[in-house]
């Protein structure tokens, strides 16, 4: 039988793999073991297939087989941002010699592994040696292979890691099915980053939103990751650090700042929902075979993480998921939900805009590998002189608005399509019915830019617009100015009613308020409802309603 690789392999990591590729690799493995099964869970927004790939032993196929072996669900995902394709072929390949060799003996018992080797196939389908290419001046692009790679967006111009909260895109809805029918303890979400001048192969991260009400939770995460990138350096001879850039680019003694807390981002979001969260970041200077070869090392020492700790995994997200459904149960006004981590600034023509500062703790230091200051300032890589910086760690985001948890929230039935888009339940009013309900005054409307969709496509074979041409913005927010008011009103049959007693009861929290900085109102579904000067349509239930019946 002959050796089954993947087309970076094959070519000598001169290509990346076609969505053709891919499903003929996976097919074949799964002919070649009873290891793993491929499950499709959806279509692509031009008809693709989107495919996972499940790895387990013991026949562990299903969400309800893997709760019953008490085993760890580590669900990856790769290539969201089809330019940045190293993911995707490290993933096939590990997932070769997990099953068809020795190397997943030990962890298959533990982990049940839901894979997605290709989550953009239409952007990763418009290959070109032009995207994404390597402009060290303006400290973007990455060395690319010879073939070429993918887009950052998909076929039809939505970013994929911005549209965790709109879900916009076919390819987000089908993902987010996925995820609540498998509900996994630890996700891992595969990139490829450029940006500020360093030494290390890679970089990681973690959820940053809420971060006082998951304490246990992400303190977990972030000792998890600690111990997986030592685990990769002395076992592969990666160097890896947090994720970041130098807080005043080509100035490293600067500081060392993480991205926005926003939940658009993925990882922001899934750390809403109480669960692991990893984000892993290439570095786009360093050649394509390295960066395969460093992200393989850190999916390998992930997922041997999780089958050796399976049952603190196990624990800390189910002590996340318990402590998210009693504060819908018994709400404390002191417990703060943070739903907007942005400072409102102006332009010179006076359109709004927002920054999303990170802070440093006192004592929270980043050590940062890099080079001699000369070399960074004139992007030159690799420098002339390695150096190690030790300076101020921007990790720490504290929300300009924050709210409790109430018991539920009254809305109107047209966003019932977008509650179950996330996974939130809900119920309608079987007749009218009086609430006292804490409203909102709407007091103002604006408008502001948001950079989340391509305004051109290119067509297969052409390149993609880099994004330091700033291409025109197509997509754009609603922000309101709202004051409180506590009501009784009356409201009508089929008005929703949304409990927060549920795993999902903190993103509702984020989805529902009028002044979320990524909420449904944000995302103008609600704009046809609000009049300034009027009530804003959803309100936060004070007097007791009953939940729906159904189970968690």
């Amino acid at each position: 039988m002959s050796e089954l690789l993947t087309r970076a392999e094959a070519s000598n990591y001169a290509e990346t793999s076609r969505h053709s590729d891919v499903l003929a690799f996976i097919d074949e493995l799964c002919r070649r073991t009873k290891l793993a099964r491929r499950v499709d869970f959806g279509t692509s927004g031009e008809g693709q297939p989107l495919v996972s790939l499940v790895v387990s032993d013991r026949n562990c196929f299903t969400p309800e087989q893997a709760r019953k072996q008490k085993k760890v669900v580590v669900m990856v995902e790769a290539n969201i941002h089809a330019g940045e394709v190293e993911g995707k072929e490290a993933l096939l390949a590990l997932a070769r010699d997990l099953t068809l060799t020795k190397l997943g003996q030990k962890v298959l018992d533990r982990v049940c592994l839901v894979l997605i080797p290709n989550f953009n196939p239409d952007g990763n389908d418009r290959i070109s040696p032009n995207n994404r290419k390597l402009n060290l001046k303006s400290l973007e692009g990455q060395v690319n292979p010879e073939g070429g790679v993918g887009t950052r967006y998909t076929g039809e111009g939505w970013n994929l890691n911005r549209d965790s909260m709109k879900q916009e895109a076919p390819e987000t809805r089908a993902v987010a099915k996925l995820h609540q029918a498998w509900w996994p303890e630890v996700f891992i979400d595969c990139h490829t980053t450029d940006g500020s001048i360093h030494d290390f192969d890679l970089t990681f991260d973690t959820s940053h939103s809420n971060e006082p009400l998951f304490q246990e939770l992400r303190d977990y995460n972030r000792e998890m990751l600690e111990r997986v990138s030592a685990a990769v350096q002395k076992r592969h001879g990666f160097d890896s650090y947090w994720y970041g850039n130098y807080r005043e680019e080509d100035v490293p003694t600067s500081g060392w700042h993480t991205y926005p807390a926003l939940p658009r981002f993925g990882s922001h979001y899934r750390g809403l929902l109480g669960r692991l969260d990893v984000l892993l970041e290439t570095y786009s200077y360093i050649d394509y075979p390295r960066r395969c070869a460093v992200i393989r090392a850190w999916l390998l020492e992930l997922i041997r993480e999780a089958a050796r700790s399976a049952k603190a995994c196990l624990s800390v997200t189910q002590a996340a998921q318990d402590a998210i459904i009693a504060r819908g149960k018994t709400p404390d006004p002191r417990e703060l939900v943070g739903i907007n981590y942005g400072v409102a600034t102006r332009d010179a023509e006076g359109a709004l805009t927002y920054d999303y500062p990170a802070y440093a703790k006192p004592g929270d230091l980043a050590r940062i590998q890099a080079f001699d200051e000369k070399s960074i300032a004139e992007h030159r890589f690799p420098g002339k002189k390695k150096k190690v910086y030790r300076v101020p760690h921007y990790r720490t985001f504290l929300p300009t608005h924050a709210v409790s948890t109430p018991e539920g929230y009254l809305v109107p039935a047209e966003l019932a399509p977008r509650l179950e888009g996330h996974g939130i339940r809900f119920e309608a009013l079987p007749k009218a019915r009086s609430f006292l309900v804490d409203s909102y005054r709407v007091a103002r409307r604006e408008e502001t830019f948001s950079p989340d969709v391509a305004a051109n496509v290119p067509r297969p074979g052409e390149a993609e617009v880099p994004l330091s041409m700033k291409p025109k913005p197509v997509r754009f927010e609603t922000v309101l100015t709202v004051a409180p008011e506590r009501t009784t009103r009356e409201f009508p049959q089929g008005t929703l009613y949304v409990p927060t007693a549920q795993r999902g009861g903190t993103l509702a929290v984020y989805l529902l308020e009028p002044h979320s900085d990524d909420g449904f109102c944000r995302w103008q579904f609600v704009d046809k409802q609000v009049e300034v000067g009027g009530l804003y349509p959803v309100h936060r239930v004070v007097s007791p309603a009953p939940a729906p019946k159904k189970a968690e």
